[in-house]
């Protein structure tokens, strides 16, 4: 698939193309970065799957918990209320603009996002599925993780105060609604799943929650011990390349 006229054409939301220079697949590497990213911050796992031979994509998802604090709500274009939901629209949105083959590479807690939107496209055009460092299946205890290591609030009160806004915030579903999506995911699709185990936000065996239930999925784990939330790429390259690289040469489709 050519992309060069749509990249020229331009795309939402700052959506970006990153071309490989020595393109070996048809595939091409949708990236969904984390929440409150940027997709600048991507750049070292775009460089690793352009030097696999994959064509990339990352755009800005936009919409955080700052809505809470202006007089539009996060309603998704289903109703939904929570950010959650108005990501996986703009996922939605973009993965039908795009066409070809894609494979998902989400991060963290909007990882959910993209198995939202992934479901009401029912997989169409998507060959694969890699979600680093999440999601969790117990949001309450991300946002606590999160109230705490991310923004430092100690402060009992107020943590315990943030906690509900943050999580209602984020979906009224929390993240029980994940298990359905994932269960129209066709069977034998095929999800590679990376942790560190020394994620503060997000634990592994959280995130063993949203998959093991699922049987019809061909999931794999990559488990770095040392590894911190979303950090696994930058201090442990030297395994986290060759899993990723074995996870896509398998899925990816060739050049003829």
């Amino acid at each position: 698939m050519d992309y060069s006229k749509l990249a020229q054409a331009g795309l939402p939301f700052e959506g970006e193309f990153f071309f490989a220079r020595n393109k070996k697949y048809e595939d091409l590497i949708f990236f969904v970065h984390f929440y409150e990213g940027k997709k600048r911050q991507l750049l070292r796992h775009i460089k690793l799957v352009n030097e696999l031979g994959f064509d990339a994509f990352a755009f800005h998802l936009q919409g955080t918990h700052r809505n809470l604090l202006s007089w539009r709500p996060p309603l998704s274009k289903h109703k939904d209320f929570g950010i959650k939901h108005v990501y996986a629209d703009q996922i939605e949105f973009m993965l039908n603009k795009i066409p070809g083959k894609k494979i998902i590479f989400s991060f963290s807690n909007p990882s959910s996002s993209a198995i939202e939107a992934l479901a009401r496209r029912q997989c169409m055009d998507i060959s694969a599925l890699i979600c680093d460092s999440g999601p969790s299946a117990r949001f309450l205890d991300s946002a606590l993780s999160l109230a705490s290591h991310e923004y430092n609030i100690q402060l009992r009160p107020l943590k315990w105060s943030l906690i509900p806004a943050i999580s209602l915030g984020w979906s009224l579903y929390l993240h029980k609604d994940v298990h359905q999506h994932l269960n129209t995911f066709p069977a034998g699709f095929k999800i590679l799943s990376i942790r560190g185990w020394r994620d503060k936000l997000i634990a592994p065996s959280h995130i063993d929650e949203i998959f093991e239930p699922h049987h019809q999925l061909d999931w794999t784990k990559l488990s770095l011990p040392e590894a911190e939330h979303l950090a696994g790429l930058r201090d442990f390259k030297e395994e986290y390349r060759p899993a990723v690289e074995k996870f896509l040469s398998g899925v990816g489709h060739p050049l003829k």
